[in-house]
């Protein structure tokens, strides 16, 4: 009987970093079914984040890195050269996994040849998934990194309000999927673990604001960054109830973020 297949698995943002030990993020699960049969060989397997990897440049390539590219968009932030720039230069980047982190190594005691799937979910703060499905031979050993990436596409988003009479203030927290902060400009240098890295000017954040049960739709209030990861916008109501959503937009990587409350207006 042949040994156990072994698959490395990794969860990547996209256009981010492995999901690591960020406070904002869950620790991720997987999960693995046979297609073909329609059985669960692994239910929600925790995935280590002790480590998100590290950001490299083009020019250091290697057999190990994602094949999921990061891209540093121009920022206006950044000074002309030969000033030091508190962004990563413009261009793809690429991600070095953490050697034995960020990474589950599934077990399959297969008898035949198998369509798997590998389901991955991750919290923003809601479920979101990422998942693959490939053919796994009894026996095979993919150990090798980077490993199956699954990319987890979107933005971690949260939205509070406070009332001030008749003025209600929308704060919205927006994060990477793998946790990195979005400032305007990183410290010289950064806290330990903590890498400074995204610019606000990448993202759109966005409120709307409805009466709650009103099919009437909403107009979009541009949010203003205010500090990391953190947007507002103040808006006077009359009184009533009324449905807030923020909405966070990274346009060129297809990333989006949504979160809801409900305010009352006295």
């Amino acid at each position: 009987m042949a040994a156990p297949a072994q698959v490395k698995v990794r969860v990547q943002a996209r256009d981010g970093k492995i999901l690591g030990p960020a406070k904002t993020v869950k620790q991720p699960l997987l999960s693995v079914r046979n297609v073909l049969t329609d059985e669960t060989l692994i239910t929600n397997a925790k995935i280590d984040q002790r480590s998100s990897g590290t950001v490299v440049p083009v020019s250091l390539f290697s057999e190990t890195v994602s094949r999921n590219a990061i891209v540093v968009e121009p920022s206006p932030l950044n000074p002309p050269p030969p000033v030091k720039q508190p962004f990563p230069e413009p261009g793809p980047h690429w991600l070095l996994p953490p050697s034995g982190e960020g990474e589950l190594i599934v077990s399959l005691p297969l008898t035949e040849p198998s369509l798997l799937e590998f389901k991955a979910t991750a919290y923003a703060p809601d479920e979101v998934y990422a998942s693959a499905t490939m053919w796994v031979i009894p026996g095979m050993q993919l150990l090798a990194d980077p490993g199956l990436v699954l990319t987890f596409a979107g933005l971690y988003t949260t939205v509070q309000t406070s009332v001030a009479g008749t003025t209600v203030k929308v704060t919205a927290t927006v994060t990477m999927m793998c946790g990195c902060p979005i400032t305007v400009a990183p410290p010289a240098q950064p806290p330990p673990g903590e890498e400074l890295y995204w610019p606000a000017t990448e993202f759109e954040v966005y409120a709307q604001v409805r009466v709650k049960g009103s099919q009437d739709e909403p107009v979009p209030l541009p949010m203003s960054f205010e500090t990391t990861n953190t947007f507002t916008r103040s808006v006077q109501l009359a009184p009533g109830t009324y449905e807030v959503s923020v909405v966070a937009v990274q346009p060129r990587e297809t990333n989006v973020g949504y979160a809801s409350t409900t305010v009352v207006v006295a």
